[in-house]
């Protein structure tokens, strides 16, 4: 949290009238000391705290019905923005048919030589994704770091899982655009062994078919991907793996995705909520790139 409100306050450059809103939601650790630390020598920065841990949705909706800006920006506690970020992430935001704008998310290079070729692959065909649907017109998806209009989604089920995907769609149904801006980044520490990535892949996946339970439509991710636009999905794979990515480590992924999905699967039928979640303990150690 140190490393992250320092890159906010001092790196990116950011208004002197912005709010940095940090919610701690049953924090047992030094971070609410922390953010008091930095609330005490920069104004723009505000502690929320919740004695329980209540889940991401409860702190989003903290969040939307505090900020006073035009603009939001959610960002997670263990990323590092790279520099410009913000200030990339607001550049689409100057045409008022964008609803939202989202961040490219970088894999910070960590872990064994497996594990991190199926993180890049992951993340590496994440993004790859967002630029070819940006392209076209079709992208519905927020990512590790989000800027929103304000008004647009004024709060969200208090269950739910993807708070990014939820909103992303609520943005998209009401006719505001989602653009991509890859210029503006997040370093990101994925998962460091196989059951923290399954574990982790398991709860998002099932927050999409979540969202789409409530709204009615899924936010893009792989598998709808592939299901629903077929041929454009495997376009995409395939110009992704001819550029960029490891066939192993493809396999890799591939085979995780589908056993993260079946269990994903399970866990909707039997109405199983990760509304507050099992951490990963081995993502937990980001460092700057």
């Amino acid at each position: 949290m140190r490393a992250l409100l320092n890159n906010i306050t001092l790196e990116q450059e950011i208004a002197s009238d912005s709010e940095v809103i940090v919610v701690c939601s049953g924090c047992h650790d030094s971070t609410p000391d922390i953010v008091r630390e930095f609330a005490a020598l920069d104004p723009r920065v505000k502690l929320i705290e919740e004695s329980t841990r209540l889940g991401k949705a409860s702190a989003v909706n903290l969040i939307l019905s505090r900020a006073k800006g035009n603009f939001i920006v959610f960002i997670s506690a263990d990323v590092i923005p790279q520099p410009n970020c913000l200030l990339a992430l607001f550049k689409p935001m100057n045409d008022p048919s964008v609803g939202i704008s989202c961040g490219k998310p970088v894999p910070v290079p960590r872990g064994r030589t497996l594990i991190r070729g199926i993180v890049n692959t992951l993340w590496g065909f994440h993004n790859w994704q967002l630029e070819k649907l940006n392209d076209a017109g079709l992208l519905m998806h927020a990512s590790e770091v989000f800027c929103l209009r304000k008004g647009i989604v004024t709060s969200i089920p208090t269950d739910l899982v993807n708070d990014d995907a939820y909103i992303a769609v609520r943005a998209k149904s009401l006719g505001y655009a989602i653009k991509y801006a890859p210029q503006s980044q997040v370093g990101v520490s994925g998962p460091q062994t196989v059951g923290d990535y399954i574990q982790q892949r398991r709860r998002i996946i099932a927050g999409h078919y979540q969202v789409h339970d409530q709204t009615g439509h899924f936010s893009q991710f792989l598998f709808y991907s592939i299901v629903v636009r077929p041929l454009v999905t495997f376009r995409i794979l395939v110009e992704y793996f001819a550029l960029h990515g490891s066939i192993r480590s493809g396999i890799a992924t591939g085979l995780l995705e589908l056993a993260a999905n079946f269990l994903a699967g399970i866990d909707r039928v039997r109405g199983k909520s990760h509304a507050i979640w099992t951490i990963s303990t081995s993502t937990k150690t980001a460092r700057e790139l």
